[in-house]
């Protein structure tokens, strides 16, 4: 405890290095925070789509209602289907007003002639979801089918990159943060190098002349944590009903305050590691403490 506050005494004499230091943590952390949900909220969504297999199927305009409603008889008397939902012109229209609602612009010139008919297939598993999409495509008036596997698809390969991505930027600045600890620390033991010294000659151990330079390290890391996380929560708090509203039905908000709980202590045990590290190698640079 005695050293704990200590180092708070040093780190007062000099708040600007230290502000620098835990900023520094805190952005590596914060993208390290968006990155992470992102990669959760991403796995949600494909969860969702991959538990709720539909097929739609759009017609061309030379399909009659005929046409459309043999196609339809056919697909129930597979018996893979739960439900079939048959969509006009003008419940396309519906539903694109309702979904473009809040953009005045992409409402001005479409009308129901310009959307196609179509029809919801929810399918009983995902593994039918072939047979059902080679059944409508085999179609003349059939003029583009969706399923969820091309959805998947799409988010695997979204995934996949936002996960590549963040490895990259997140170890760039993580690079950074690093760089700037040693530089921090760096400079406290030049200033301190004097008093290090004379501890040195009385007898001070390696461990006990090097501890507050880590408690130092650590701190940096668990404050840059705090408010990095703090953030998220704020920002995440703020724009939630417009997420949700965007998602639909796929249901991911409120979220649990347990997350947070368990993404601080991570992102505070990870931290403090770095921070640990960081003074480590500046003790290293500086003292040649081995």
């Amino acid at each position: 405890m005695n050293q704990i506050k200590k180092t708070v005494k040093l780190l007062r004499r000099s708040p600007y290095q230290a502000l620098a230091a835990a900023l520094a943590m805190s952005l590596t952390f914060f993208v390290s925070s968006i990155f992470i949900i992102l990669i959760i909220g991403g796995q949600i969504v494909l969860n969702y789509i991959e538990q709720r297999p539909e097929v739609i199927v759009f017609f061309n305009d030379e399909a009659n209602q005929t046409e459309i409603d043999d196609l339809t008889a056919n697909v129930r008397s597979t018996g893979l289907t739960k439900e079939i939902k048959f969509v006009s012109k003008e419940e396309a229209l519906a539903i694109y007003r309702e979904r473009n609602k809040d953009d005045p612009l992409l409402l001005e010139s479409v009308t129901a002639d310009f959307l196609p008919r179509s029809i919801d297939i929810s399918v009983n598993r995902a593994a039918d979801i072939k047979q059902i999409t080679d059944l409508t495509q085999a179609s003349e008036h059939v003029d583009k089918v969706i399923t969820p596997e091309n959805l998947v698809e799409q988010l695997v390969k979204w995934t996949k990159t936002i996960r590549l991505g963040g490895l990259v930027f997140v170890s760039t600045l993580l690079s950074v943060s690093f760089l700037i600890i040693i530089m921090v620390i760096g400079m406290r033991i030049a200033i301190r190098r004097e008093e290090v010294s004379i501890m040195s000659l009385v007898g001070a151990t390696k461990w006990y002349i090097a501890r507050p330079f880590f408690i130092e390290g650590a701190l940096y890391g668990i404050l840059g944590a705090s408010i990095s996380v703090l953030l998220i929560y704020v920002l995440l708090l703020f724009y939630s009903p417009q997420i949700q509203n965007f998602l639909g039905d796929i249901r991911v908000f409120p979220i649990n305050p347990l997350f947070f709980l368990y993404l601080w202590a991570a992102e505070a045990l990870a931290a403090a590691l770095v921070g640990i590290i960081g003074a480590a190698i500046a003790l290293y640079r500086y003292l040649k403490i081995r």
